[in-house]
């Protein structure tokens, strides 16, 4: 009998062990959705400086430089949606001693706070990155670069590209 209660004991205790593993798996197999929505459609358009001159300073703007005329184009869903620079302008420090790009409102919705001409943001060797500018109103917004340079002593000839990436985040 004792033998006989303690197989029935064991058999209970596997099937209680059984129901637990198939808890813990059912557990661990939740999901979590995301839904992105689209928040900004962003455009940029490339723009060939041309060439400098070792030890020059050039300042390169949407009147000198029609490329930096509404070079970003940005149009909004919501409002308060948050613009991000990322650039790698920290690489132009053996080729440049300056290299600042400041960043300029050319057009914003009627309703925003920026008005045409404000600067959102520098982005410079030593500060390559802006973590945001706020477009406070849903629309479409455009931005104009001026760019200092200042080109250090080379070899020979260089090629430069500045890359910068424009992303879109909204808190709401």
């Amino acid at each position: 009998m004792k033998i006989r209660n303690l197989g029935i004991l064991l058999i209970l205790l596997s099937l209680g062990i059984v129901s637990v593993s198939a808890f813990v798996y059912q557990q661990s197999s939740l999901t979590v959705t995301h839904t992105i929505k689209e928040i900004a459609a962003i455009t940029l358009q490339n723009s060939a400086l041309g060439n400098i001159e070792e030890g020059q300073t050039l300042l390169y703007t949407p009147t000198n430089q029609s490329d930096l005329n509404q070079i970003i184009n940005v149009t909004t869903t919501k409002d308060n949606v948050y613009l991000h620079f990322d650039s790698d302008l920290d690489l132009m420090s053996g080729n440049y001693t300056t290299y600042n790009i400041v960043v300029k409102i050319d057009t914003a919705p009627g309703t925003s706070s920026h008005n045409p001409g404000d600067t959102v943001c520098t982005l410079s060797i030593g500060t390559p990155d802006h973590s945001s500018v706020t477009l406070d109103k849903t629309g479409d917004y455009k931005f104009d670069f001026e760019i200092t340079t200042t080109a250090q002593s080379v070899d020979s000839d260089q090629n430069t590209t500045v890359t910068i990436t424009v992303s879109a985040e909204s808190t709401s």
